[in-house]
């Protein structure tokens, strides 16, 4: 929706009018204070100086909702914004339900039941909106590179003991994913003046989208982990450790990189990760030789193709967040070069 309008002067003060259809839709009267924001270029207007609104969905259930289908309902009006979810049901809550509706509650961060009555119960989120975005991503990757360190070390160490707290990590790296998903997706359907002078939408779009890399790089970690346990019991000789650890830990760094290059807006850090990349498949031919004279076992192969596989997607990934990186700059440096009409 765009309107042509012709700026007044009156006095020593420009002003420009405001379509009715406009001032009808976002409910202006008369005397009322608006918030007047400016950046890269362009004017926003806000009806009010902070939303103050107080969000709230109802969600209706019946007896014959899976388990499956309130946990997605909750876990929607979650990441919509939503400050408080009131479910109904048309008789009571069976235990299941119940059960779920707990679970999932336990897995969210900043909720908490508040009220509960035969038919109803009723869900506030405490969480606030106001949090720096990239102090939660920095929180998701500080967890990722702890997962990362972990499993190099479990497999320089040979210790499984150095694992076993992944899959803590990797519950509380999805609660990460939640609530930074949640925020970002408040900002795009209820913006506020204070928080798009921090955040673009532009910006929403391309944190959601690293969200989604780093889901997938948690996964390959987690994937790693598991297949690096039978393979800590079979003793891997040092001609296949040697390199499987340091390529581990070249591949680490570039991540580490990425997100550096990411937070930064650092086209040349970002290049340097695109024009590095280890060559997996060397590896894997040391590993089908030490195979051929015995130095390993046929297992352990197969464990090891499968580490292999998930440090190239880890890699892939870590160059699609550089690329990311590229384009965020590039972006930033279009919109503060942009003219501003006066």
């Amino acid at each position: 929706m765009s309107e042509t309008r012709k700026i007044q002067k009156i006095g020593n003060t420009l002003y420009i009018s405001i379509p009715k259809s406009w001032a009808n839709q976002l409910q202006l009267k008369h005397g009322e204070k608006v918030t007047l924001v400016t950046k890269d270029g362009s004017i926003s207007i806000y009806p009010k100086t902070e939303d103050t609104r107080h969000r709230e969905i109802t969600l209706s259930l019946n007896s014959k909702n899976s388990g499956q289908s309130i946990k997605r309902g909750i876990i929607a009006a979650y990441l919509d914004g939503f400050d408080t979810i009131e479910l109904k049901t048309e008789t009571s809550f069976t235990e299941d339900q119940q059960d779920v509706i707990r679970e999932t509650i336990n897995s969210l961060f900043g909720l908490e039941v508040i009220e509960v009555t035969g038919d109803t119960m009723m869900i506030m989120c405490l969480l606030k909106q106001k949090m720096p975005v990239n102090k939660t991503i920095n929180r998701i990757h500080n967890v990722i590179m702890a997962m990362f360190n972990e499993t190099i070390s479990a497999l320089e160490k040979q210790n499984v003991d150095l694992i076993k707290g992944l899959t803590r990590r990797t519950q509380d790296i999805k609660r990460l994913f939640l609530v930074t998903n949640r925020l970002l997706r408040s900002i795009i359907l209820f913006p506020q003046p204070s928080q798009t002078e921090e955040i673009t939408l532009i910006d929403c779009v391309d944190y959601l989208q690293i969200l989604h890399i780093t889901a997938e790089i948690t996964e390959n970690l987690k994937k790693i982990a598991e297949n690096i346990i039978p393979l800590i019991d079979h003793q891997l000789p040092t001609s296949i450790m040697k390199p499987l650890v340091e390529t581990s830990t070249g591949i680490k760094e570039l991540y580490n990189g990425s997100i550096q290059a990411l937070l930064s807006k650092d086209i040349s850090l970002a290049n340097n990760i695109l024009d590095t990349s280890f060559n997996l498949a060397n590896l894997w031919s040391l590993c089908l030789k030490a195979n051929e004279k015995s130095e390993i076992s046929s297992l352990a192969l197969a464990n090891i193709r499968l580490v292999i596989h998930s440090l190239e997607q880890i890699q892939q990934h870590t160059h699609e967040i550089a690329n990311c990186s590229i384009d965020r700059a590039e972006a930033a440096d279009a919109r503060s070069s942009t003219p501003v009409l006066s």
